[in-house]
């Protein structure tokens, strides 16, 4: 981690104020992090032993009525959210692009490094009041439509993630800068235009972590002479930990929940490095991994269920697909997404969400026909997920192409992410880094598998196979940029190369990538 102290940086938004306030959660909560992040790996190890069941200690919350506190009537109807980045040109453009809800991702589509989170926060603070502009390529200022009703949301970096510098000559937490950030400068504006301050939480594996979460939401809420439940947050189902747990998460952020939604591509990869062993059956590749598969639909149909029963919205799960260019042929896993969206509003989602502004269009449409009031929380549908339906193996083809993909995905984004881009378009599709990490753990799994081959053709799968795949993708990303890439592409394919031929679980490739190293 880098030393450097943060007000050698001299952020405007780093006033002794907001610094205090950063240093004064992390004083508070720091220890409290600390030991829920270690019983949360405790309870991953247990899972990897096949202990796994809901919690007998918190069985009363299950089985008592009870409900979350009433949504704001600003949040009622959330309809289609748009995920996207922190830049100025995505904020301006998400804002702009009719979803009900602009959710900016410091995390999974924003780059880690310090400049780039700081900008990410001083993007945030002009578009809280809508200020936010730039120049066009023509000369001209693009700026968010000052009749925009689009609300503005944010995930912030998750628990478990420190912020690349020191602040106060400290390493914090990142989630602790962000929120600290987001409340001093930006929680006040947004209360008088949306009602409150609207979140998005990631990497939240139980109880533990969603009552620290409420406990800061209510220091804040203190601190700045904010009503109780100015902060509403959104939890994103990303790990059969929280698949376990959705009822005890609401019941913590009682009075600070917006609901629950489904992250399929980071659930698919807490399976793998949960489940995987060189004698299990083999996944497929990740175009085949849809939200039909059994473990993903049953986390989606326990959302709904268990978040009507408390009275909170579930939020059906992101799309990447890329929409169709003007008057171009619909591709098939365009129509896929369409169908989804379709299923999730017919099954009785609240909204969904979207990583494209191509997608909303049709996303609001499917919801407008089969949701015509502001939300569905009115219908109660029976939860039926056991255990095994949670963990369901996926079953599907392995596509030479598929592999192939997962190797471009990869190498592409750690390119892209140490040449200064934080998403990539691979394979009809936009990718992020939940999208990178499910593509990392996919290729581990294949290369550790004792019997895996490609579908059609049985060709065997192994270190050597990999390895040279990885290699000839690489020359080939390195040819098409510029000469001066060529080190970096090298690192990556070496990066990528050990992680996939180590024997355990593979770390983050991009949480140590900072542009231009």
């Amino acid at each position: 981690m880098a030393t450097t102290d943060a007000h050698t940086m001299k952020d405007r938004l780093l006033t002794p104020g907001a610094v205090r306030l950063i240093t004064d959660l992390d004083d508070r909560f720091g220890g409290r992090r600390s030991e829920v992040l270690e019983l949360a790996q405790a309870k991953i190890q247990r899972f990897r032993t096949g202990e796994i069941s809901p919690l007998k200690e918190t069985v009363r919350v299950r089985e008592e009525e009870w409900t979350v506190d009433p949504v704001p009537a600003e949040l009622l109807e959330r309809r289609v959210e748009l995920l996207g980045g922190c830049a100025r040109k995505d904020l301006i453009e998400g804002m702009n692009a009719g979803a009900k809800s602009y959710v900016a991702d410091l995390w999974n589509m924003t780059l880690s490094d310090p400049f780039s989170i700081m900008e990410a926060h001083r993007n945030l603070e002009r578009a809280s009041d809508n200020r936010l502009s730039y120049v066009g390529e023509d000369g001209s200022r693009v700026r968010i439509n000052p009749r925009s009703t689009t609300r503005l949301m944010m995930v912030p970096r998750p628990l478990q993630v420190m912020h690349p510098v020191q602040i106060g000559e400290r390493n914090l937490p990142a989630s602790f800068v962000d929120l600290a950030l987001h409340a001093e400068w930006n929680a006040a504006k947004l209360r008088l235009r949306q009602g409150g301050v609207f979140l998005y939480l990631c990497n939240v594996s139980g109880h533990l972590e969603a009552r620290l979460w409420r406990e800061v939401f209510e220091f804040l809420e203190e601190r700045l002479e904010l009503p109780r439940g100015t902060f509403r947050a959104t939890v994103m189902i990303d790990s059969l930990a929280a698949a376990l747990e959705p009822d005890e998460i609401l019941f913590e952020l009682m009075h600070h929940s917006a609901g629950l939604s489904l992250a399929p591509q980071s659930y698919a990869a807490d399976h793998i490095a949960l489940f995987s062993a060189p004698d299990r059956a083999v996944m497929p590749d990740r175009e085949h991994i849809g939200l039909n598969a059994k473990y993903l639909r049953s986390v989606s149909l326990r959302v709904i269920s268990i978040c009507h029963r408390r009275q909170a919205h579930a939020i059906g799960a992101p799309a990447f697909v890329l929409p169709p260019a003007e008057h171009g042929v619909l591709k098939p896993a365009y129509l896929a997404m369409i169908a989804d969206k379709e299923r999730e509003a017919v099954d009785g989602h609240d909204g969904t969400l979207v990583a494209l502004s191509g997608l909303v269009t049709a996303a609001m449409t499917e919801f407008n026909k089969h949701m015509p009031r502001a939300h569905q929380m009115f219908y109660q549908r029976p939860d039926h997920a056991t255990v095994a339906d949670l963990i369901a193996h996926p079953e599907g083809p392995l596509t030479t192409e598929g592999l192939l993909s997962t190797v471009r995905t990869v190498l592409r984004m750690m390119v892209a992410q140490r040449t200064g881009e934080a998403l990539v378009l691979q394979g009809g599709r936009l990718h992020d880094r939940a999208s990178t990490r499910l593509s990392t753990l996919l290729l581990w799994h294949w290369t550790q598998n004792d019997n895996c081959h490609i579908t059609d053709t049985g060709l065997e799968i192994h270190a050597d196979v990999v390895k040279y795949l990885i290699r000839k993708e690489g020359e080939k990303v390195a040819a098409r940029g510029l000469p001066e890439h060529r080190a970096i592409v090298k690192h990556a394919v070496d990066m990528l190369t050990a992680s996939v031929l180590s024997p355990d679980v593979p770390e983050d490739l991009l949480e140590d990538l900072v542009p231009g190293s």
